[in-house]
């Protein structure tokens, strides 16, 4: 997903990841949505990043109030009053995995992309094509470009 990054907290560094990496607090918009989350960068200098377009892949810290719906909505992403939550609303486009073995599904909502985990869709596995909604929390982007 593309980004434009509207403000970057420089002050805000914590390191997050398996290889533990710099990243900091930033207000972004997109095609798909805008609000608050952390940004892992590639740019060494945080400050360099304000005002940039960038390409991100995103992931939550966890999901909550995960289901299928019966009549898709349309497919949303909606910022949330605590920053890094998003309320989501999408469809299945694929999965990973077999369900009971940790399995993956994707899931579109406009250009944005969501990889949960089945613990964190609460075991339930929906087929490709079923509308879905969850709450992300702690949401992270990641800079394509690392």
């Amino acid at each position: 997903m593309r980004i434009t990054i509207e403000e970057i907290d420089s002050a805000s560094m914590r390191l997050i990841g398996y290889t533990p990496q710099p990243s900091f607090v930033v207000r972004f918009r997109s095609a798909a949505f805008s609000g608050v989350a952390r940004l892992v960068p590639a740019l060494d200098n945080a400050e360099d990043c304000a005002g940039i377009e960038i390409s991100v892949e995103i992931t939550q810290g966890s999901v909550t109030q995960f289901s299928v719906i019966d009549h898709p909505e349309m497919n949303s992403v909606e910022a949330l009053d605590e920053p890094g939550s998003f309320k989501v609303v999408g469809t299945v486009e694929s999965q990973s995995g077999e369900p009971g073995a940790q399995g993956y599904a994707f899931i579109m909502a406009g250009e944005a992309c969501f990889c949960l985990s089945e613990e964190e869709m609460g075991g339930i596995w929906p087929d490709p094509g079923s509308a879905v909604a969850f709450i992300a929390r702690d949401v992270t982007l990641w800079d394509e470009a690392l």
